[in-house]
């Protein structure tokens, strides 16, 4: 409720935790005021509102500070506690998601992780938190403000990791690296090969982290339940992470070698191949002809992506994008790509069981118009039409539910820190935006009024 008067104005705040004044003190006599104050308040319905002696008394004592009032909070209610969630609290810096910086330079290297995820054998690795309720709190009227309900995330303890019961802690059964996926707690073997990977040493199929001192070449097998980090590079091979994959020299495939991550992706640069992550890639240099599709995010601020389809659900942040030659590139924002597969196979069956439908339809309206006789063969059709009907249905649902699901996650915006050239096309749901000149600023791509627009931000000597 708000009332204006010419010398003040007093409401409650929309959530109903106080009461506010906007007032020019300069310009009202202070006794009037507080008449007039007191006699809305009790309008208002507020609970136990202050006396005329306390509301002079407060506006006594902020006039020589502020005499123009605005948003001032008169009455105050009482919020709510927030709850304590339950939540566990790590003994190390396992999962740190940033980079290594250089202390002097503040460089960041993308092929090195902040996080430290070797244990040794023993290790507390962590101590579940319990949650706690909060305490509900009371508006200025007098009515309770619920407070919010406490959550609980406690990862299920997998293979060599211990959780015990009597000091709701984790510990280490072996020396490894941490890894948390899929909310499942591990700690992983780690299996070092000092030379190459390639054909000679035969494909490596581990349960733990794999760890590679030089490179991994041309018709290799790398699968590993955990992460799998290479000192050198990827050419031409299959790999297969149930961790991360982070390569300190570049990725460089042919059409028809895949790459396949549960957790994210750093490389120094990925030329060409088939590439899928779970969660975000980040590459120094550039991505090149190459074909990737994440849940997270591309990640490139430095460098640049030339040709190929960038799919990426969180958004794709990158320094340049295409070339002077025009190179095709495509870049797609806010798609959830293990979900086209499940949205196309829903279609079939819907587009299937909208004609059988139809079709039963018209037998039905056959029967009617030939007045046969057989009246019980036209009620099992009449059941048939009822029954794909409730299926018809239920598959737009659980279509619709995919789509929002996956809408939900999304992250719509590509950003671009420098250029893009010509013949980049931008989608960003169902929208699609090629590039027809070159635009250069720091550029963000974002659906406006239903349709993607180009924020440009020229880039100044100073930035």
């Amino acid at each position: 409720m708000e009332e204006t008067h010419k010398e003040y104005n007093l409401r409650a705040s929309e959530d109903g935790t106080a009461i506010l004044l906007d007032c020019d003190l300069s310009t009202v006599e202070l006794d009037t005021l507080v008449v007039n104050i007191s006699k809305e308040l009790e309008g208002l319905g507020v609970k136990n509102p202050l006396d005329q002696k306390q509301l002079k008394d407060q506006l006594r004592q902020i006039a020589p500070v502020l005499l123009h009032l605005v948003d001032f909070v008169l009455i105050k209610g009482d919020s709510p506690v927030p709850p304590q969630h339950g939540r566990v609290d790590w003994d190390g810096d396992f999962f740190n998601t940033g980079f290594v910086a250089d202390k002097e330079t503040g460089k960041v290297d993308y092929r090195e992780k902040a996080a430290h995820e070797s244990v040794i054998k023993g290790a507390l690795l962590g101590h579940q938190i319990p949650a706690k309720e909060g305490k509900d709190g009371l508006n200025v009227f007098g009515e309770p403000i619920p407070a919010e309900e406490p959550e609980t995330y406690y990862p299920e303890a997998g293979e060599n990791v211990r959780f015990d019961t009597n000091k709701n802690a984790y510990y280490a059964e072996r020396s490894g690296r941490v890894r948390l996926i899929n909310d499942t707690l591990f700690v992983d073997e780690v299996y070092t090969i000092k030379a190459d990977v390639d054909i000679t040493t035969g494909n490596i199929l581990h349960t733990g982290a794999v760890v590679v001192n030089r490179d991994v070449l041309g018709g290799a097998k790398i699968e590993a339940a955990g992460n799998i980090e290479v000192s050198g590079i990827i050419e031409n091979a299959e790999i297969k992470a149930g961790g991360d994959l982070v390569v300190r020299g570049g990725i460089r495939q042919s059409e028809g070698h895949r790459i396949v991550v549960e957790g994210c992706i750093n490389a120094k640069y990925i030329d060409g191949g088939n590439i899928q992550a779970h969660r975000d890639i980040v590459v120094e240099k550039e991505i090149v002809n190459s074909t990737l599709h994440t849940l997270g995010a591309v990640v490139i601020p430095r460098g640049r992506i030339v040709g190929g389809e960038i799919v990426a659900l969180r958004g794709i942040y990158v320094g340049r994008v295409g070339s002077k030659t025009y190179t095709p590139t495509m870049l797609v924002a806010g798609e959830d790509f293990s979900v086209r597969g499940k949205l196309n196979l829903k279609k079939i069956k819907i587009k299937r069981l909208a004609m059988e439908l139809e079709q039963l339809k018209n037998v039905i309206d056959r029967f009617m118009t030939d007045s046969v006789d057989d009246q019980e063969e036209c009620t099992e059709e009449q059941t048939k039409v009822q029954e794909l009907e409730q299926e018809l249905q239920r598959l737009i649902k659980e279509a619709k539910d995919i789509s929002s699901e996956a809408a939900e996650r999304a992250g719509k915006v590509v950003v671009v820190e420098e250029t893009i050239y010509p013949k980049t096309t931008i989608c960003i749901g169902e929208e699609k935006l090629t590039v027809a000149e070159e635009v250069v600023g720091k550029i963000e791509a974002k659906i406006v009024d239903g349709k993607i627009k180009l924020e440009v931000r020229v880039i100044s000597d100073i930035d």
